[in-house]
């Protein structure tokens, strides 16, 4: 085949040109159709098996109902029974972090599809993204139904004197888990098969540092510690002065403040979560490694 010399030449170096030189306007475009397409298996994929939305919701609520019996059996207050309630329907958010963000990557790779991440003219970015938006919205219905199954089933009663408050803390409280999840994707995905078990440990002690079982006030130093580096803590504390009035003697900090500790857990852990993608896109493409399989 004889090389491309003269007019031929320069015809198909700026055809090459026009299609890798992306506009910025394009580059937005393409970023946010990236976004849509990963997020729309999260969102509607439940409606194609109806059986993972019965287990998603039975599951959770026989574990906040076992938690309502225990409290009722020790005759404590109702309103703990409402917080435990809310606790419950925050941790599905804290569940669809550790499992289907942090460990996606991980199971992509051993599924073959991490290879399509790394090789598509995407970026792992907006991938992440899709996967943050889709698993939060998704997750935000089943939320609001263990709510409403335990104000039906059990009573509980919340008391929300401003709801664009608790509407923005509650945003603030999903970005900088969905944040930390982006970070966790990356490092679940290099630890290979300790993925697994990294799952296990953020679980259920996150949950104990996370003020969900006790306030974070009762857990002394290692409560303050929780609120400054797992975006749980700050969200449960906050939440729960806001819906319930009555136990804000109990929370840690004031609600401005934690939402402040909110907002910046997202942009920090934001920057994180792009600089090991970042990583992962160029060690991926270049030595190939990680997209093997971890065994």
């Amino acid at each position: 085949m004889s090389a491309l010399t003269g007019a031929a030449a320069t015809q198909v170096a700026e055809r090459v040109r026009a299609e890798t030189l992306w506009s910025r306007s394009y580059r937005a475009r393409h970023a946010l159709q990236s976004i849509g397409g990963r997020a729309y298996p999260r969102i509607f994929g439940m409606l194609r098996e109806p059986s993972w939305l019965f287990f998603d919701l039975v599951f959770p609520i026989l574990n906040m109902s076992s938690i309502v019996f225990l409290l009722r059996s020790r005759g404590v207050d109702e309103a703990w029974v409402s917080a435990t309630i809310l606790a419950s329907a925050l941790l599905t958010f804290w569940a669809s972090v550790i499992w289907m963000m942090g460990a996606q990557f991980h199971w992509e790779r051993d599924s073959g599809n991490l290879t399509l991440y790394i090789t598509a003219p995407v970026g792992l970015g907006s991938v992440a993204l899709g996967m943050a938006f889709g698993g939060a919205v998704g997750v935000l219905f089943r939320a609001a139904i263990i709510v409403v199954a335990g104000a039906l089933l059990y009573g509980a009663a919340y008391t929300i004197a401003d709801p664009l408050l608790f509407g923005a803390t509650l945003l603030a409280s999903i970005a900088a888990m969905y944040s930390l999840g982006i970070c966790l994707s990356s490092i679940f995905l290099v630890s290979g098969r300790e993925a697994d078990h990294l799952g296990g440990l953020l679980n259920e002690p996150m949950q104990l540092l996370g003020g969900v079982y006790a306030p974070v006030r009762n857990l002394g130093a290692a409560g303050l510690v929780a609120v400054g580096i797992l975006p749980l803590a700050p969200a449960m504390d906050a939440l729960r002065q806001l819906a319930l009035p009555q136990l804000g003697a109990n929370g840690l900090l004031p609600v401005q403040a934690e939402i402040g500790i909110l907002v910046a857990m997202s942009v920090v852990f934001g920057v994180i979560g792009r600089f090991l993608l970042a990583y992962i896109e160029r060690v991926g493409r270049v030595g190939g490694k990680l997209l093997t399989r971890a065994d």
